[in-house]
């Protein structure tokens, strides 16, 4: 329950910082570090420098991503690897159905509180 309760948290401040993401520059200027990342991070940033034919350029920020990356990648589930995605996929079956018979309960207690009054 406290894992998902912090993954609900990461998830609610990671789109809050998504959607404001433009109405600032911090996130594309502060780059965090890959050795305090998982190695897909570094991997991912030689492919893409790689892909772009830069691998040679930026060699200041030759271990360090965007931390742009990083919010995106929290939000998304892509940062805690392969099997986030099916976490997050039950995550959001449970929290509408929660919501669903949240509702039902609210109007059943409704009718019932009707019913009892004369």
């Amino acid at each position: 329950m406290t894992v998902t309760s912090i993954i609900l948290i990461i998830i609610a401040v990671t789109g809050i910082m998504l959607i404001h993401e433009h109405d600032t520059t911090l996130f594309s200027r502060v780059r965090v570090p890959t050795a305090v990342l998982p190695d897909h991070y570094q991997i991912r940033l030689d492919n893409l420098r790689r892909a772009q034919g830069v691998s040679s350029e930026f060699s200041s920020d030759r271990d360090s991503v965007p931390l742009s990356w990083l919010i995106y990648d929290l939000h998304s589930g892509e940062f805690f690897g392969d099997w986030a995605w099916i976490y997050y996929d039950l995550l959001s079956v449970a929290l509408i159905v929660y919501a669903v018979t949240g509702i039902y309960m609210f109007f059943k207690l409704m009718q019932n509180s009707k019913k009892k009054k004369p």
